[in-house]
């Protein structure tokens, strides 16, 4: 959904643009109702992009790698018995 973020915002501010303009014509609710979805839409998209990243942030420090010894040669992982 964070992808479709700058989509949304172009779309909010054109429909605001024209259908809150003052000018009566025959869609400007329709364009109005428009502006209301994609600003819900808007909001939904930049809430998602900031607690996403939020949760990634926290789950990469709370699991952090661990180092591994490998012992080169001493183990063999083919199926061959």
């Amino acid at each position: 959904m964070k992808n479709y973020t700058l989509h949304f915002l172009i779309l909010t501010i054109i429909t605001a643009v024209i259908g809150f303009s003052g000018l009566e014509f025959i869609g400007g609710s329709v364009v109005r109702f428009i502006c209301l979805i994609s600003g819900i839409g808007l909001l939904i998209s930049c809430l998602d992009s900031v607690l996403i990243t939020r949760k990634n942030r926290k789950f990469k420090k709370q699991v952090a790698p661990k180092k591994v010894k490998s012992d080169s040669g001493s183990r063999n992982f083919s199926n061959n018995h």
